[in-house]
């Protein structure tokens, strides 16, 4: 859950060095007198380094010698970034939901009366037609599956049967499973990357921000990077432990818009505060999911305030989110006050405020919102090519994700933050 700064990325350390200071190192060699003895010839000054050269002097030239000072350009592409994939995500999810509405018009004649029923009735059917959605699915993969390998007569039984094992498992994936599994096997790829030492240039220069450079595009690619095997673990059980609760609660086109917003805003927040306090802190390159993983914790403990979890370095002591949000939250915010240069505190503490943030007030004003004027739009224009006017569900029930009817309230944040 923990976002580290590579301080040993191999190949930056020329990159590390330009950003360290606003200044300029100069110096002037001492003036040796030459010995008698000595062969004046066949010294070279530019190639031989004396060896009591004094201290180099800093000379300092303010903003304008200082490369690559950017804060609008990071923040609008954070702002469209976010933007875009909400839309995107609204427009998959009312088309699903539009699917599943279907269904419940032709397996049940409660839909004709939606508009009197109660919410939570309406979007129990809808997750029982979701869940039936899903085992015909998973009955077609495994029959297609099942096609391909009988006729794959050059195979041994042995190699089919694995395969078949393995299809099996993919299959009985749960929709929030296979959400995060895609998650982290993208993350798997670029681990996997860093690792080849014949692409860390390009990895380092497609996937590590460093605020003061010229991309904005890493803001995206770092949240998916990592260099250290520890760091790439440590967030995947992260992504993996809070991201099932929070799929859960939103589903999944909304937790994935949730989960690229809050590492791009994230990275966002992390490279204006470090640009602004460039002169009391080093600036060095970031990368790793910490700023998303960090708004999902966030999510669940507004979620579930009272649930209970164990750190990997105390096992034996169950903390309640509640209580542990909060902590991690302070120990980032000693991290900026001393300067500690380990992790990106920024990030982390701007995560975590993003995701308590949507979780307080998106769902009322960000995503209900647009879902339901994506499905008017879609409405409209259907009744446009049919000749008609009106009609429609003009977007009722349509703005939650169908689940269970004990899953459809969540509990409110005791203590500092409260959810409305």
């Amino acid at each position: 859950m923990l976002r580290s700064i590579p301080n040993r990325v191999k190949g930056i350390s020329n990159i590390h060095n330009r950003f360290i200071t606003t200044s300029r190192v100069s110096y002037q060699p001492r003036n040796f007198a030459a010995s008698p003895t000595a062969n004046t010839s066949k010294i070279n000054p530019t190639l031989q380094k004396p060896p009591s050269l004094q201290q180099p002097t800093i000379e300092w030239k303010g903003n304008s010698s200082y490369p690559h000072i950017r804060y609008a350009s990071p923040i609008t592409f954070g702002i469209l970034f976010s933007a875009g994939t909400f839309v995107t995500a609204g427009i998959a999810f009312d088309r699903n939901q539009q699917t599943l509405w279907d269904r419940l018009r032709q397996h049940t004649h409660h839909w004709s009366f939606f508009g009197s029923a109660a919410e939570e009735s309406v979007l129990a059917e809808l997750w029982r037609q979701k869940r039936d959605l899903l085992i015909e699915k998973r009955h077609a993969l495994l029959e297609r599956l099942a096609e391909q390998l009988n006729n794959m007569a050059f195979f041994p039984q042995d190699v089919k049967r694995a395969i078949w094992i393995v299809g099996e498992k993919i299959a009985s994936l749960s929709e929030a499973e296979k959400t995060l599994s895609s998650l982290i096997a993208i993350n798997a790829v670029v681990f996997g990357c860093w690792q080849i030492p014949r692409l860390l240039p390009f990895m380092s220069k497609w996937f590590l921000h460093l605020p003061g450079g010229r991309k904005n595009v890493t803001m995206l690619t770092s949240c998916f990077s990592h260099q250290e095997l520890f760091h790439f673990a440590f967030n995947m059980i992260g992504l993996w432990s809070f991201g099932r609760v929070v799929h859960d609660s939103l589903g999944r086109e909304q937790l994935v818009a949730m989960y690229l917003g809050m590492g791009v805003g994230a990275n966002v927040f992390s490279h204006t505060l470090s640009l602004i306090m460039r002169r009391s802190r080093p600036l060095l390159p970031s990368l790793g999911a910490s700023g998303a993983i960090y708004g999902l914790v966030a999510a669940t403990a507004v979620l579930y305030p009272n649930s209970s979890i164990s750190l990997l370095f105390l096992p034996m002591i169950p903390i309640k989110l509640g209580y542990a949000l909060p902590a991690l939250m302070a120990f980032d915010a000693a991290g900026i006050i001393f300067k500690w240069r380990m992790f990106d505190h920024f990030a982390h503490l701007s995560g975590a405020g993003l995701g308590l943030g949507y979780m307080m007030y998106g769902e009322r004003y960000i995503w209900g919102p647009l879902v339901r004027k994506i499905h008017e739009i879609r409405t409209n224009s259907n009744n446009n090519r049919r000749g008609k006017k009106g009609g429609g569900n003009n977007g009722a029930f349509m703005l939650l994700e169908s689940r269970q009817p004990e899953k459809i309230q969540s509990s409110k944040w005791p203590g500092w933050f409260k959810k409305d």
